[in-house]
């Protein structure tokens, strides 16, 4: 027999003698003693439960916006003991599972993942217990962790099922968590939630741009706002200016509300004119159909304001791989960054964290708390540590990946991110491996066509330096950037030329060729930031290398944009001057940034080229970030096919950074034209151009007399 299955006999047999013990007390004060001994069963997240002391009508939905099809969303279910005796856990088991009408799947969508510990114990009929609270001597420590994974599946149908724990609990020796699945919502996200125009004078004019997202798996919409405060602000929604004014603080409906679909996002405007040098605050609520925002998404609104403010470093606490029995030490800064103190009155770690990690405030003045905070010089810092220990190896889920330990470190405090928050991982290892780490220079939200530098230097290994660097990324459809000037430089740059959302992924290697035990992640998002964006990407299949660049590496697709007034030959013969090509009314190649609006320089009121490809691929952007009350048109010339043959071109519109017109892989040959669509304004409606027979109105062997390619094209 084993030591381990011997310890918990014999564990079982002390725990059934005490059980005979207590159930013979003589008068009434000895059951109350007897009663302290029972053990007592408690879940969390405590939320679970409508009575989480009696741990009954416990529930939990799977919120399937927060994964795409095929992905996983999984949840941690921890279990304690708050009595005085060990809780005997008999089984925890996933039953009842249900899929609903319409379900296509070959196995459960639903799955049970248990610790191998408890498994073991469960496989070898050997008794398992959790410790009382804060004791942490028994076989399982004072807390059990199951985790259920749901993989997100392709259809809509419900999915149902019960998690029930089988236990000696006095309070409920059977809890039932019924489970369940909810089609995805919306989730509305503004950035920043703090606009802070910090100085300006009397007679200046700054504005400043807030994005919206949808990170959820339903339309967003945006159906109203209240805006209260200074008079001296403007909010610019959609084209229309909505001054602050007792009409705005009563709330402004929109007959038409803004939809953003999911992944998406669009952005609005914030104008700060003051008319004397006094603070100036406002407070902006956005109203949607997100249930989690029932009472709005706030954006605070400040200017010529001292106020606090806290920033730290890193923004996340990425503890690797971390051996077993030996804890891993990370230092956190937390800096104030504002015009005011900052005063913290409380640093803990939030419900559900893992219990590897612990906080260490034994370099601070004092631990703060709200009877005596820590104040926080301008522009100082303080620094304190995190520690990871874990006690047991990480299992591995069904996917084969680690199962990381994670939590949140809180900082409560004066600045108007009052509980900033700080992510934290980790998992324990056998071995000591490396640890990958990525920092971004330009941040998680940036425009197209901006050239991110990312840095992996900072990655570390336990165990020597680190000797290989690998990168890797999943980018949006269309996006064919690489890593200059390898994906093996540990600081490379990528340039993010199509909006959508980029994930980097690092792998380490050390001395040893020993890799990290997982990569690093890191997200970023781009976003356009004019009013009217206009993307073009294209494929070519016989260009086996569309990376590549130089002279004739590949195709050359040119994308155009029409004012109204331009002109030119009729060579489509329609009937109507084509436009294309005209000197100063088509945005393109040679004209790139033409001057079609105001003559003052300083209004952004012009279209622009931001990006020619000549050698396949793509994207090329035009962009407006002020257009005229007119009717735009869009097309595409086929310049030059560099003997490679056919393209597959694609284009989307984007108004307010909202995708709201998209046209996927049009076979274009040699010297086509492709007249695509029309955009109206102020609608921001988008119109598809068609021939007579209703399909894409394309002209071959479109040559202006004054813009020719050549023969050899």
């Amino acid at each position: 027999m084993r030591p381990e299955t011997m310890k918990r006999l014999v564990r079982g047999f002390l725990a059934a003698a005490l059980l005979l013990l207590a159930g013979c007390p003589e008068n009434v004060g000895e059951k109350e003693d007897v009663a302290k001994k029972f053990p007592v069963i408690e879940v969390s997240p405590a939320e679970l439960c409508d009575d989480p002391l009696a741990v009954t009508a416990c529930r939990y939905d799977f919120d399937q916006g927060l994964a795409l099809v095929g992905e996983t969303i999984p949840v941690n279910i921890h279990i304690r003991n708050t009595g005085e005796r060990d809780l005997l856990v008999k089984g925890v088991t996933l039953e009842n599972y249900k899929a609903g009408d319409g379900a296509v799947e070959d196995t459960p969508s639903l799955v049970l993942e248990l610790p191998p510990d408890f498994q073991e114990a469960l496989d070898s009929a050997s008794p398992y217990f959790v410790e009382p609270a804060g004791l942490g001597s028994g076989d399982g420590g004072d807390v059990l962790t199951v985790r259920v994974v749901l993989r997100r599946p392709a259809d809509e149908a419900p999915r149902t099922a019960d998690l029930v724990v089988r236990s000696d609990a006095s309070n409920n020796p059977v809890v039932k968590i019924a489970l369940g699945t909810l089609l995805g919502f919306p989730r509305i996200q503004v950035a920043p939630e703090w606009v802070d125009f910090a100085e300006v004078g009397m007679g200046e004019i700054r504005e400043q741009k807030v994005s919206i997202l949808n990170t959820g798996a339903a339309d967003l919409a945006i159906s109203g706002f209240t805006l209260t405060g200074s008079s001296f602000y403007t909010v610019i929604l959609q084209g229309t200016e909505y001054p602050c004014s007792p009409a705005t603080a009563q709330g402004v409906g929109l007959d038409d509300p803004i939809v953003v679909p999911p992944g998406n996002a669009t952005f609005f405007k914030v104008r700060f004119k003051p008319e004397n040098d006094k603070p100036a605050t406002a407070m902006l609520i956005l109203y949607s159909n997100d249930p989690a925002k029932g009472e709005g998404a706030e954006v605070k609104i400040s200017g010529n304001e001292s106020v606090p403010c806290i920033a730290v470093n890193p923004s996340k606490l990425n503890f690797g791989g971390t051996l077993v029995g030996t804890p891993k030490i990370l230092p956190l800064e937390v800096h104030a960054c504002g015009e005011a103190p900052l005063v913290i009155t409380d640093i803990h770690l939030a419900e559900g964290s893992s219990t590897d990690f612990e906080i260490d405030v034994a370099s601070l003045p004092h631990v703060p708390s709200p009877e005596n905070p820590l104040e926080v010089a301008i522009s100082s810092s303080i620094v304190f540590n995190v520690t990871y220990a874990p006690l047991e190896e990480s299992p591995l889920g069904r996917d084969g990946l680690i199962i990381l330990d994670e939590g949140q470190l809180v900082i409560t405090n004066n600045s108007f991110d009052k509980e900033k928050k700080v992510d934290m991982s980790g998992a324990g290892v056998p071995n000591i491996c490396p640890t990958a780490v990525i920092k971004c220079q330009e941040g998680e939200e940036v425009k197209p066509q901006t050239v991110l530098h990312l840095f992996g230097d900072e990655s570390f290994a336990g165990n020597g330096a680190i000797n290989k660097w690998e990168w890797d990324v999943d980018q949006p459809v269309g996006s064919v950037s690489t890593f200059v000037p390898s994906k093996s430089f540990p600081n490379p740059t990528f340039e993010a030329n199509v909006a959508g959302v980029y994930t980097f992924y690092l792998t380490v290697y050390d001395q040893t060729n020993t890799p990290s035990c997982f990569p690093a992640t890191y997200e970023v998002v781009v976003i356009p930031d004019e009013a009217l964006h206009i993307e073009l990407l294209w494929h070519t299949p016989e260009d086996g290398d569309e990376t590549d660049t130089g002279p004739e590496a590949g195709s050359d697709l040119d994308l155009h944009l029409l004012h109204p007034w331009a002109a030119g030959p009729d060579l489509d013969a329609d009937g109507a001057p084509d436009g294309w090509f005209d000197i100063p009314f088509d945005c393109f190649w040679f004209n790139p940034h033409p001057n079609w609006g105001s003559y003052d320089p300083s209004v952004n009121d012009d279209p622009g080229l931001d990006r020619d490809d000549t050698d396949g691929g793509g994207p090329e952007n035009i962009n407006l970030d002020i257009p005229e009350n007119q009717v735009y048109r869009v097309g595409v010339h086929y310049w030059c096919d560099h003997g490679f043959g056919p393209a597959f071109a694609t284009i989307r519109v984007y108004v307010y950074a909202v995708l709201v017109f998209e046209v996927v892989d049009v076979k274009l040959v040699n010297k086509d034209m492709w007249s695509v669509c029309t955009v109206e304004w102020p609608s921001g409606k988008v119109t598809m151009t068609t021939d007579d027979a209703g399909g894409y109105k394309i002209t071959p062997d479109y040559i202006n007399p004054f813009f020719f390619s050549g023969p050899d094209c």
